[in-house]
């Protein structure tokens, strides 16, 4: 697990439970304001800075889309998932105790990964973080 700028237990906690997961292959927390890797699992730093950039950027387009925008639909985007022939990227929105905009990006392997089940887990993980 690689962790940086002094990511708090509760987030390596975090990501050691996502990993898990059935069928879940990387895990990256990051910080959805600056598209930086708080925290990753299953993959070098590299990767994760690179996924974490990426992840940022679709977060704050969605987020920006005034189709999705809460007042429109009357709800906040909580959860974003993309799916490509070889697997599910979940990107989950998480609001922590201080504020911070984190978003946890989670790639799902197809053939052994089951979205609903990563889902449900991935609530319960996102609330315990959300308490700090």
């Amino acid at each position: 697990m690689i962790t940086k700028g002094g990511a708090v237990p509760a987030m390596e906690d975090c990501l050691t439970l996502v990993m898990a997961i059935p069928g879940v292959r990387a895990a990256t927390l990051l910080d959805a304001a600056t598209g930086l890797a708080v925290a990753s699992a299953g993959m070098t730093a590299d990767e994760a800075a690179e996924r974490a950039a990426g992840a940022a950027d679709l977060v704050r387009m969605v987020l920006a889309e005034p189709a999705f925008a809460a007042a429109a639909t009357g709800d906040e985007i909580e959860e974003i998932t993309v799916t490509g022939a070889a697997g599910h990227h979940l990107l989950a929105l998480v609001t922590t105790a201080t504020d911070a905009r984190l978003c946890l990006h989670v790639v799902l392997d197809r053939s052994r990964g089951n979205v609903a089940l990563a889902r449900h887990r991935l609530r319960d993980v996102l609330r315990d973080l959300a308490a700090g």
